[in-house]
């Protein structure tokens, strides 16, 4: 652990919770000594609570927002392992962060555990430290194609919350409404049955062949 770089991840102003919970994390996993920093996507999955996706779509924001430089790795057999991570910091409140950075990284990885004991004593969902993202329900469902069973769907999404960031579900919501416009309602999933399925990691279904015009079918084209 570099207590130093995890102080910097903190300092970092302008990110969303979930994406900042992603950079501390990568930069827990900085070594001091040798510079590497290379953990898992699982790895992070894990210490972060998200999904491996939510990780990895975190991680491109980080990326194009300057914050990181991601390198793939690959092993002898050309198969490939964990990325390595440069953290891109600057030198913002370097030397405050250089006297006191032990100490101050201690305190928010401390208030970082504190608060997952307290939520999951309490019974309160673990993964969305910032309610914010439980309170994007009302933009989920103003997104949502068919309009059935609100209450059951504000349980499903909170529970979706475990797995995926607000962003993604309701993108992948947008997504399927597109998919479903014009469409018989009666096959358009109910928003719970949608949330519960997972359905926001859905590819993209196939376009359907065009119906050939009779002139067409009739010169043979």
């Amino acid at each position: 652990m570099s207590h130093y770089m995890t102080a910097l991840a903190m300092k970092q102003k302008g990110l969303k919770p979930a994406a900042k919970i992603v950079l501390y994390w990568i930069a827990d996993h900085h070594n001091g000594e040798t510079g590497q920093c290379n953990p898992s996507i699982k790895r992070l999955a894990e210490c972060c609570e998200m999904s491996r996706r939510s990780v990895e779509n975190h991680i491109t924001a980080l990326a194009n927002a300057g914050l990181i430089e991601v390198k793939n790795a690959y092993r002898e057999n050309g198969g490939k392992t964990s990325n390595s991570y440069t953290l891109c910091f600057g030198d913002v409140d370097a030397q405050n962060l250089r006297k006191g950075s032990a100490k101050s990284a201690q305190g928010d990885l401390q208030n970082l555990r504190m608060k997952n004991l307290v939520r999951k004593n309490l019974g309160i969902e673990p993964r969305d430290i910032a309610h914010s993202e439980n309170d994007r329900f009302d933009e989920f469902w103003s997104e949502v194609p068919r309009k059935i069973g609100k209450g059951q769907a504000r349980k499903a999404w909170t529970a979706a919350l475990k797995k995926a960031d607000a962003d993604t579900i309701i993108t992948g919501i947008r997504r399927y409404a597109a998919e479903r416009r014009s469409e018989n309602p009666k096959f358009t999933a109910h928003p719970a049955t949608w949330l519960n399925g997972e359905r926001w990691e859905d590819e993209r279904p196939k376009p359907k062949p065009r119906k050939k015009e009779n002139w067409e079918l009739h010169y043979g084209l």
